[in-house]
């Protein structure tokens, strides 16, 4: 689940966060558009991917964090 610690102002225009389930990135990429910023691995090596930062815009971030509660 995403908590507000791991939801943060990205820039002007937009929010990162932070996820740690593939099934909750995959859920938010289709239905909101969005696209993976940062992949993080396992002990440093590229072969298994553990969490994921997304890129939310400013006018999509209340929607998204409303998801994240209602789907986890």
């Amino acid at each position: 689940m995403a908590k507000n610690r791991n939801i943060w102002k990205y820039n002007e225009d937009d929010w990162k966060v932070h996820i740690k389930d593939k099934e909750l990135l995959g859920k938010l990429m289709k239905k909101f558009g969005l696209k993976r910023s940062t992949i993080y691995y396992e002990n440093g090596g590229i072969s298994e991917e553990t969490s994921w930062d997304i890129v939310v815009p400013d006018n999509l971030i209340t929607k998204v964090k409303k998801f994240i509660r209602n789907t986890v």
